[in-house]
């Protein structure tokens, strides 16, 4: 069974847009209150100051709306400056999804080794002739990665936001909503070290500060879906299962309603 991610996201001090309006709504919770582009054909960077060097493994630009096919990102940073070294090469901005899709709204993900940085740049193209981005949240941080994955028996939950009322007729009244996913899981040989890093996070975040959590990260077909960038819902107590091992199970529900993107 494949691990997963879970990143509580480090405070962000500042950032900065080359072009384009909003670029303050990347820092707020809400996915739908975005930066928009003003342009494409040509590079844009969203620059972003951490305010203090910290250690980063993992970046997210999440619900970005609509990358194109040959759309690419690429991220340099460093302690003293924007571009003092490349720490991600150009890629696809968005990541795979399943097979023989091609999404209106995707994500951009990079998690690799770890990089000491206080200023981070994040270069976006998308090609011309195509709609201008919008994006609706970036994440910063250096993720945990339990040594072992979840146990089996995860899974994903539809939700939807939507409203039926069953009419005398015998039809339906219905007002539309959206659909999400909240998703389940347990991890059943958490180390003391992996269970103070669970406990910081449980604390930091609760259940109204949101988390991104990777069902699996590999840039695999399908890696769209198994992204969940939302609360944490109904937190349970950890339990002791062996003397240096502890079981804790989590539940994550979707901000938003990125299933229901046109496919």
């Amino acid at each position: 069974m494949s691990n997963l991610l879970i990143l509580s996201p480090a405070p962000i001090a500042a950032i900065a847009a080359s072009r384009g309006s909003g670029v303050a709504n990347l820092l707020t919770p809400d996915p739908r209150e975005v930066w928009a582009d003003a342009a494409s054909g040509s590079a844009a960077t969203l620059s972003i100051d951490l305010g203090a060097a910290r250690n980063v493994d993992t970046i997210f630009l999440g619900h970005v709306l609509p990358p194109h096919a040959a759309a690419t990102w690429s991220i340099t940073g460093g302690v003293a400056g924007y571009t003092d070294t490349v720490i991600a090469a150009a890629a696809s901005l968005r990541v795979p999804d399943v097979a023989g899709r091609a999404p209106l709204l995707s994500h951009a993900l990079w998690h690799g080794a770890p990089v000491t940085v206080r200023y981070l740049r994040l270069t976006l193209n998308q090609p011309g002739a195509s709609p201008a981005l919008s994006a609706g949240v970036v994440l910063v941080g250096s993720a945990l990665v339990p040594e072992f994955p979840q146990e089996w028996g995860s899974g994903r939950k539809p939700i939807d936001t939507g409203s039926v009322t069953a009419l005398p007729s015998g039809g339906f009244a219905v007002v539309e909503g959206v659909r999400k996913v909240a998703w389940s899981w347990t991890l059943g040989d958490l180390s003391d070290v992996e269970l103070d890093a669970l406990w910081e996070i449980a604390l930091d975040r609760g259940e109204s500060r949101p988390v991104l959590v990777v069902e699996n990260f590999a840039a695999t077909a399908g890696l769209r879906r198994r992204i969940r960038y939302g609360l944490f819902r109904q937190l349970r107590p950890f339990e002791r299962s062996k003397p240096n091992r502890t079981r804790w199970e989590f539940t994550i529900e979707d901000w938003g309603g990125d299933e229901t993107a046109p496919l």
